[in-house]
């Protein structure tokens, strides 16, 4: 008798410590939230500095650590990405002038994708920076750019998503191996099944969080920049340079062979907007044409009816009497 109360007494401590330990868990997952773009720190300010048409972010400090913590000083995590939009005289140098500054800084091409319709060509990449190297690379030019068309930064704060991640690791770790201490001391099969899934729900969730610091540890330590390169169609931004004061034949040849196009886009082009108009002006046109045309046949069946009256005056005129002697 005093053995099966020494059982069910253990039986109830062992749920009550499931209990408890689940409360626990749900107060530290009711804290946690999981969007990366909402949780920024309120030391930080996310705002832009607009000029120039261009987005320019606020810089993080440049000590990366929080201050005001002591001794446990932690180091801020921040997202930092870029996109870049260019027209260029030519694409395929622009590129490898990008592909060789990415090299030099330390980084790699993540992506690549050449495309063409007609004559115009393009390229778009991904490229990804060592964290720390993105802005002296939007601030370097590449070759045969013509124009930035789009230069943007953005810059994110991550510091209390990715250390809260890393307590809740350790949280979950040492819950596994308390349950584990648990399971062995287990004398019923209710008591093993009971503490088996539990440690089996903490080993999921467990597995979820280090996925996603894994991430916060991917994307803090490199900076991701996506470039779109279009080839420029200006002929007067393309042409190769030309010197006034020395001039060469083949710079008199490319500037003669421009305005001939120039011309015959011209002439070309006032062709299709006179048979635009002729569009727009045939129900007029056709009209006229009409009225015209009635106008004509009107006039000459006049004129024959006119002519029939003087052929039948004539017709019917008596002669004039003629003498014999005469």
């Amino acid at each position: 008798m005093k053995k099966r109360k020494g059982k069910s007494l253990l039986a109830y401590l062992l749920i009550l410590l499931l209990l408890g330990s689940l409360a626990i868990t749900v107060a530290c997952s009711s804290g946690y939230s999981p969007s990366l773009k909402d949780e920024v720190s309120p030391g930080w300010d996310t705002g832009w500095d607009y000029g120039d048409g261009e987005a320019v972010p606020q810089e993080p400090p440049s000590s990366g650590i929080l201050p005001d913590q002591g001794k446990n000083q932690l180091e801020r995590k921040f997202i930092q990405d870029g996109t870049l939009s260019l027209r260029s005289s030519d694409i395929d140098k622009t590129y490898d002038s990008l592909l060789a500054l990415t090299h030099k800084l330390g980084g790699r091409l993540v992506s690549y994708e050449a495309q063409s319709q007609d004559e115009r060509r393009w390229i778009n990449m991904k490229v990804a920076l060592p964290f720390g190297k993105l802005p002296e690379f939007m601030d370097t030019t590449a070759d045969h750019v013509t124009k930035i068309e789009t230069k943007t930064v953005t810059s994110e704060e991550v510091t209390e998503a990715y250390y809260d991640t890393q307590t809740r690791i350790q949280s979950n770790e040492n819950l596994i191996a308390h349950y584990r201490t648990m399971l062995n001391k287990a004398e019923t099969i209710e008591e093993t099944l009971l503490v088996q899934g539990r440690i089996d729900e903490l080993t999921t969730e467990l597995e979820s969080l280090k996925g996603r610091l894994k991430l916060l540890d991917s994307l803090t330590q490199e900076s991701r920049v996506d470039i779109s390169i279009r080839m420029e169609t200006d002929p007067t931004i393309t042409k190769p340079d030309v010197t006034w004061k020395t001039l060469k034949w083949s710079d008199v040849g490319y500037l003669m062979k421009n305005a001939i196009q120039k011309v015959g886009i011209g002439i070309v082009l006032a062709f299709q907007y006179f048979l635009i108009f002729l569009v727009y002006a045939s129900p007029f046109i056709l009209l006229a044409g009409l009225i015209i045309l009635l106008i004509i046949l009107l006039g000459r069946r006049k004129r024959k009816r006119a002519a029939k009256r003087q052929g039948r005056k004539a017709a019917v005129k008596p002669q004039a009497y003629v003498h014999p002697d005469n």
